[in-house]
């Protein structure tokens, strides 16, 4: 049973391991009065491994976020301070209540993948369109998902080949801005005039927190403003099916994986591109079966050694982490530390007092070892090897 939050605490790899964390969270929005927009929306595009964007959703991650608010947490996975060029856009279903402590365990093994367990521990769903990660309740998701993917297609067919693309643009606006001021200020980067459209209509008067979305079509951005009004209630829609198309290796099995899902899902692949014509749930579990895959090289880079025993392999990984605690158990913070590289603790029962005392710890770029040892000093424990396990015991 999830206790009451009385801490925040959570460590993330840091630059040292080359592991990036940037995202910018939102609120999230469909079209209740669609326009028609000439140019072509990027989501018409393929979903591609050769994204920078879907790079950084498959980055290594590791993590610990339980009893954090949901907000907070698909921040800590997805916001970067110091590298903003990392930054991931995510957007949130207004009707998902983000001050909802989360429980989600550990995360990984990518940054997608956290976002998605994150997600799933508030009861809600992930799925990537443009480069905008929505997470929200399962039909408000399917809902604007497909009516994204349906005006892509459709934009598509409507516009002369060589019609420019719009250019993506940073957005963001200050805290208490309504929806209708949203719209402005994206139509604004639009190239038409910031009102074009908007007399005589009226968005419900919400005031959003402050927003920050980076390199994103305006003309999507306008669709998840007015998708936050999108009703999300009506669950038949999850079965109502959109098609859009995705180019990664290797996608044959992840697909035979989605005809539990939808089997009536239909793929027309050519020139290493699959087009999917599937129910939202199908798309949201291909994604999650690609994405979740880090990169082979980033991953190699990060195992630990495979010789020597426990401590030897604890004390020479030299992945560095920020790491927060705030009156935990000493005994449960050196056994998360130690399980994000893989390595198993036991505990000597006469130590119990000594591992069930409260520690206080706030420290950046340390590594796992370093924290471990900082922990076993506060808690007066001892760290020794134990074969394949470390042994953590009262100090004499």
């Amino acid at each position: 049973m999830p206790q009451p939050l009385q801490s925040i605490k959570w460590f993330l790899p840091t630059q040292r391991f080359t592991l990036a964390l940037a995202v910018t969270v939102l609120t999230a929005v469909a079209p209740s009065n669609p326009v028609v927009l000439s140019s072509r929306l990027a989501a018409a595009e393929p979903l591609s491994q050769r994204d920078q964007w879907v790079q950084r959703l498959q980055e290594p991650h590791t993590g610990l976020v339980d009893g954090m608010t949901l907000r907070v947490a698909i921040l800590t996975v997805a916001q970067s301070q110091t590298q903003p060029a990392r930054h991931i856009n995510t957007w949130i279903d207004r009707k998902v209540n983000p001050d909802l402590a989360v429980y989600p365990g550990g995360l990984g093994p990518t940054r997608y993948a956290s976002l998605c367990k994150i997600a799933e521990s508030a009861g809600c769903v992930c799925y990537p369109v443009d480069n905008c990660i929505l997470i929200g309740r399962p039909a408000w998701v399917a809902e604007l998902s497909r009516t994204v993917f349906l005006e892509s297609d459709s934009s598509r067919v409507r516009s002369p080949s060589n019609a420019p693309h719009r250019a993506a643009v940073d957005l963001d606006w200050p805290n208490l801005t309504t929806p209708s001021e949203a719209i402005q200020i994206a139509r604004g980067h639009s190239g038409g005039r910031p009102d074009d459209g908007l007399a005589g209509e009226t968005l419900p008067h919400d005031l959003w927190p402050a927003t920050m979305l980076r390199d994103i079509s305006p003309q999507l951005a306008e669709q998840l403003i007015r998708g936050q009004f999108t009703d999300g209630t009506e669950i038949d829609r999850l079965a109502i099916p959109f098609t859009r198309s995705y180019r990664f290796a290797g996608t044959k099995d992840a697909i035979d994986s989605l005809r539990d899902i939808d089997p009536n899902l239909k793929t027309n692949t050519s020139g290493g591109q699959v087009r999917l014509l599937a129910t939202a749930a199908a798309h949201q579990r291909f994604c999650v079966e690609i994405l979740s895959k880090p990169d082979q090289k980033s991953q190699l880079a990060n195992m630990n050694p495979v010789k020597g025993d426990a401590l030897e392999r604890l004390q020479s990984n030299e992945r560095t982490f920020i790491f927060q605690a705030s009156n935990d158990p000493a005994g449960k913070l050196i056994k998360g530390l130690t399980a994000q590289i893989g390595i198993e603790c036991e505990f000597d029962a006469e130590a119990n007092q000594q591992l069930s005392k409260l520690v206080t710890i706030k420290a950046v770029d340390q590594t796992v070892w370093q924290l471990v040892r900082l922990i076993a000093e506060k808690a007066s424990l001892k760290i020794q090897a134990s074969g394949d396990k470390l042994r953590i015991s009262a100090k004499d």
